[in-house]
């Protein structure tokens, strides 16, 4: 293959755009549509952080039949002027790449723009745009349309008419060629414009849809986004502060279930955080440990802990056009202080939901020190199981082994050894094998697990499968493939049959579920006339041998 100098392109701007939205979007196209639609809502989101003018509203409106969008705002609108270079500042925002205001310092303090690429992105991606704005007394107009290059106007500039309103209106088709069929998620949408209001207090957000309106507005700002039904404690720990070049918001609860901390950068949500995310992890545990003198680890404090960590920045610096991941190292500093102070102003102000959460804290702390205990014992156990090289099953003299093991054959476990010599005659020593528990086996609904697996019946049914337990179960390691519980028929018979169920059910549940557990059931009475017997399994079967042979001698059955 030959290289030369004419395979060295350049891509028209418009052209990159349309051909490598993978770049400055997503290479996923449904993702990739729906950001577009985004960062035109941030633009109006930025106008309004830049002004907070009274009575603001961005409108989004979609109509999903002919897929026209459009976004509008009435803020100060796009400035409408020729610049020193000669082009209007109206068509470089639309066409121009990294044409924006937010590169100028002072004009935009945290702005989530910064490249100067969203509305460019949308216009050289779209079928047609058009975009129009109340500004300086006027109406301006431009349209555009697709090309393979890109997006070119359809003419100059146009004035439609006077208004004393202020504002910009973006209405645009997305190209079919570039998005390939993708269409908005609208229930994504929804959700990204409920946040944004929680983000902008004040700001009236309005989304239409095939002309049936919502509309998004927040009085209180971070704090309406957390669930009070949620919350483990009285107050939220809600805390704003502005710092050099970095402006730092918490809204965190610790929750009955699991949490989430939810890490926003100019009101954009970072799905990677970034390093801010770890300054705040980082000074959460330490100050917390500090303040009630604990040893918590990260995770547990963590743990239900959902809410929301927001930074402004002058300058802010993503990794990439997708906004994923925050860069500022002021961040950093900032949040970290601001955990440290909003954590130590809510233990004083709220003494007692901050020990309420410390109680949970340490019970949970507790349970995870005997889980750990617990993973240790069946570690140990599985030491125990490995130590015998012969498949062959070692145990004590309760234990009497069948000559074979796999699936046709049966682990009887009996209740102390009377049952055990019973047994013993009328097994089948290929594929029966017995043991006899002694007394009643502990209750792992009750004791922890650790206690439990030290036990011997149960550490002697454990290694007699062979199969594991719990995560470590495996079935294709079993040397018996099913087991049958024979007792008494009496009550403590039933309560020991429901011990050893218990068992089953904790340490290997799967084995109940592959149905590999059984009951070999003994009638409760019998009826004896000389070498003649008959039995009754309970009251009502004795009670209708009872009428058939009025005469028989009544004893009670052991098994």
């Amino acid at each position: 293959m030959n290289y030369t100098a004419n395979d060295l392109q350049t891509l028209s701007p418009g052209r990159a755009y349309r051909e490598k939205i993978g770049m400055y979007l997503s290479a996923d196209r449904q993702e990739a549509i729906d950001l577009g639609l985004r960062e035109l809502i941030y633009n109006a989101q930025d106008e309004f952080e830049a002004t907070h003018q009274k009575n603001a509203f961005v409108k989004v409106s979609i109509d999903t039949t002919i897929q026209e969008i459009q976004v509008e705002d009435n803020m100060r609108g796009i400035p409408v002027a020729i610049r020193d270079d000669g082009i209007n500042s109206l068509t470089a925002a639309f066409l121009i790449p990294h044409s924006g205001a937010k590169h100028k310092e002072g004009v935009y303090q945290a702005a989530v723009g910064v490249n100067g690429q969203g509305n460019k992105i949308v216009c050289h991606t779209s079928k047609w745009l058009r975009v129009q704005v109340c500004r300086d007394g006027n109406i301006y107009q431009q349209s555009f349309h697709e090309t393979d290059e890109g997006a070119v106007p359809d003419s100059d500039i146009q004035i439609l008419g006077k208004t004393a309103a202020t504002g910009t209106k973006i209405t645009y088709v997305p190209s079919e060629i570039v998005y390939q069929g993708a269409r908005i998620d609208i229930d994504n949408l929804i959700e990204s414009l409920t946040m944004l209001s929680y983000f902008t207090k004040g700001l009236r957000i309005i989304l239409s849809v095939d002309g049936e309106e919502m509309e998004f507005y927040s009085a209180h700002g971070l704090a309406d986004g957390l669930k009070a039904e949620d919350r483990l404690h009285k107050n939220i720990l809600h805390f704003q502060r502005d710092y050099e070049d970095c402006s730092v918001e918490l809204a965190l609860q610790w929750n009955k279930g699991k949490g989430e901390i939810k890490p926003y950068a100019n009101n954009l949500y970072v799905k990677d955080g970034g390093a801010f995310i770890s300054g705040f992890k980082s000074s959460l545990t330490k100050t917390f440990n500090t303040i009630c003198g604990g040893s918590f680890s990260g995770e547990q404090i963590r743990r239900g802990l959902d809410g929301f960590v927001s930074v402004k920045v002058h300058n802010v610096q993503f990794t990439n056009q997708q906004k994923s991941s925050l860069a500022n190292p002021e961040a950093r500093t900032a949040t970290s202080a601001a955990i440290t102070e909003a954590l130590k102003t809510f233990a004083a102000n709220n003494p007692d939901d901050f020990n309420k959460i410390v109680a949970i804290l340490s019970k949970e702390q507790k349970a995870d020190e005997a889980a750990e205990r617990a993973r240790n014992a069946i570690l140990n156990q599985e030491k125990k199981e490995a130590a015998s090289k012969r498949r062959k099953v070692q145990m004590p003299d309760k234990f009497k082994d069948c000559e074979r093991h796999g699936e046709d054959s049966i682990l009887i476990i009996c209740e102390g050894n009377s049952a055990l010599a019973g047994l013993m005659p009328a097994r089948d020593v290929n594929t029966e094998a017995l043991y006899a528990v002694r007394g009643k086996v502990k209750n792992l609904l009750k004791h922890p697990l650790e206690e439990c697996l030290e036990n011997q019946e149960i550490s002697d049914i454990i290694c007699a499968l062979g199969c594991g337990i719990q995560e470590k179960y495996n079935p294709k390691k079993l040397n018996y493939g099913k087991v049958a519980i024979a007792v008494d028929a009496d009550v403590d018979g039933k309560n020991i049959m429901c011990l050893i169920a218990t068992m089953f059910s904790v340490l290997m549940p799967q084995f109940i579920e592959e149905g590999r557990l059984c009951w070999l059931q003994a009638p409760l009475y019998r009826l004896t006339n000389g070498n003649k017997r008959v039995f009754a399994y309970n009251d009502k079967e004795l009670a209708e041998l009872r009428q058939k042979y009025p005469t028989w001698e009544q004893g009670r059955n052991k098994g």
